[in-house]
């Protein structure tokens, strides 16, 4: 299909972003429990002066991510909201795959800290390359890989009411606190030419949202399915449904309470499980205290942010989509460091095959 006769209600990978607009695509919209329409939570957004961020990135949402076909070598700056498994179980493929598709640089990532230290993002970096030691290591070496097999975690005070903890290139990120299950979650809020996007990864309606979430041009706000409706689909009792739905999260009328309070062009509701009986039962709740813009969110929904209009779109992409080049392609690739990897008794072990050669080599 040309360019030209492309549907304009859908968005398709490699579509060119003008220099004043922001696009923000869900990568995952669900819950721990992934489904195959719906990953756990990831937020893509791309900005027109080229710069690209991810915003969580929970288990099976960087199928999501690499079937958009944005280069790895573009993919390395990671905000975490907190350190639940469905905000960052993808971070491991992400790491070990950028540096075999061209992310020379390290992995960045940004996240809060915790009461305790042992429950910060500094800790969890520290396990998390321990994690990966192996899996790293057994790369190095087949593949030119630069500083990709380097990481660098930041931490920043979860407890900042308002924390700038990113500053570049025009563009701004606000962290601040959010309230859910224990110390630690925060949001986050980017801003660059005049358009902004907030989002809040797990919690309940707070102050620190309202303060910090005035008037965005899209915010982005966890909702859970009503307690009653969650307690029948999961099996659970009322009771442990609504700990987690209202106890931890929040309803959809908690999110139209903070729509309502900062009034962004338009509110995104996302952690929904959703499901077609669902839809009006999730409305209602949300129109006891909201009636403005709202978009229930999908995997690979699309919002492509200007200051004149706001166009929501579905993505079109592949199920068995390649990896694309590095944005920079004509750039020399970093040498590639070959080491002896197997002991010796194990290379002595190997049965040579006619045709096919398995000695490692620099180019």
């Amino acid at each position: 299909m040309s360019v030209q006769n492309r549907d304009p209600n859908f968005f398709y990978p490699g579509e060119p972003i003008a220099e004043h607009e922001m696009r923000i695509t869900a990568l995952g919209t669900g819950m721990p429990f992934s489904r195959k329409s719906q990953a756990s939570t990831g937020w893509l957004v791309e900005l027109g002066n080229g710069d690209v961020f991810v915003f969580d990135l929970g288990t099976g949402s960087s199928a999501n991510l690499n079937a958009l076909g944005v280069p790895h070598s573009k993919l390395d700056k990671i905000f975490l909201t907190h350190l639940h498994v469905d905000h960052w179980g993808d971070l491991t493929s992400l790491y070990a795959l950028g540096m075999v598709r061209g992310r020379f640089t390290p992995l960045q990532v940004w996240g809060p800290s915790a009461r305790e230290s042992r429950l910060g993002t500094a800790a969890f970096g520290d396990a998390f390359d321990k994690i990966m030691a192996w899996d790293i290591e057994s790369r190095i070496g087949v593949v030119n890989h630069g500083e990709g097999h380097k990481t660098i975690f930041t931490e920043f005070d979860y407890a900042n009411p308002s924390h700038v903890v990113y500053e570049e290139n025009g563009v701004k990120i606000t962290a601040f606190p959010a309230l859910h299950c224990i110390d630690g979650p925060i949001s986050y809020r980017l801003d660059w030419n005049d358009l902004s996007f907030v989002y809040l990864g797990d919690g309940k309606p707070n102050q620190f949202m309202v303060e910090n979430g005035q008037n965005a041009d899209l915010l982005i706000h966890e909702a859970f399915v009503p307690a009653k409706d969650y307690a029948e689909k999961t099996f659970l009792p009322l009771q442990v449904a609504q700990n987690i739905c209202h106890g931890v999260h929040c309803p959809p009328r908690s999110a139209g309470k903070i729509f309502s309070l900062t009034k962004p062009r338009l509110g995104v509701m996302y952690h929904l499980m959703l499901s077609e009986d669902l839809l009006i039962p999730i409305l209602d709740d949300l129109r006891v205290t909201y009636d403005g813009p709202v978009a229930l969110a999908r995997d690979l929904m699309t919002f492509n942010i200007t200051k004149e209009k706001i166009t929501q779109r579905m993505a079109v992409v592949s199920d068995m989509a390649w990896p694309v080049p590095r944005h920079r392609s004509t750039e020399e690739r970093p040498p590639m460091k070959i080491e002896s990897k197997l002991s010796p008794f194990l290379q002595e072990a190997e049965i040579p095959v006619e045709g096919v050669t398995t000695t490692i080599k620099k180019h």
